[in-house]
């Protein structure tokens, strides 16, 4: 008798967003194809398609979560990825990510978001880039996740 493995947790009511983001600036033909490529994944991250996500990427996707906090680390892989999401679910009452801007060319993309969280009466309110590496085949190969106020972000999810 085979056993499936427990699905990996995906959003939980902690990190479903609550009212209105900031406005981002509509999508034009001269966006680059990568941009608009990330853009789909986080569409299909914020629905739950994983398949649909972690098919634009690499199996062995590298991501870098930068930092002295309970979040840090490199991550491998989708179960690894997964997991991370796990740690930063079980470091929350509350988080919202709004994509502010997608830039993209053929070898990067760059997503610009405004982070908010909240556990207990701690509050995180920063602006977070993340710089996606695309392989030659068109996939995303690796992403460095840099929260702009590195010691806020620190202090929030700290060890």
């Amino acid at each position: 008798m085979s056993t499936q493995p427990e699905p990996t947790p995906m959003y939980t009511s902690a990190l479903a967003a609550v009212g209105e983001g900031p406005p981002m600036r509509a999508f034009t033909d001269r966006d680059h194809p990568n941009a608009l490529k990330l853009k789909a994944a986080h569409d299909a991250f914020k629905a739950g398609d994983l398949d649909a996500l972690f098919g634009l990427m690499t199996p062995d996707l590298v991501w870098h979560m930068p930092g002295n906090n309970a979040l840090s680390g490199n991550f491998v892989g989708r179960e690894a990825i997964m997991g991370s999401f796990a740690q930063l679910q079980a470091h929350v009452d509350a988080y919202w990510a709004w994509p502010l801007d997608y830039f993209g060319s053929d070898n990067h993309v760059v997503l610009v978001a405004r982070v908010q969280a909240s556990r207990g009466d701690k509050r995180l309110d920063v602006l977070e880039c993340l710089l996606w590496r695309v392989d030659g085949e068109g996939k995303f190969a690796e992403v460095w996740h840099m929260a702009l106020d590195e010691k806020a972000w620190d202090a929030f999810f700290a060890i």
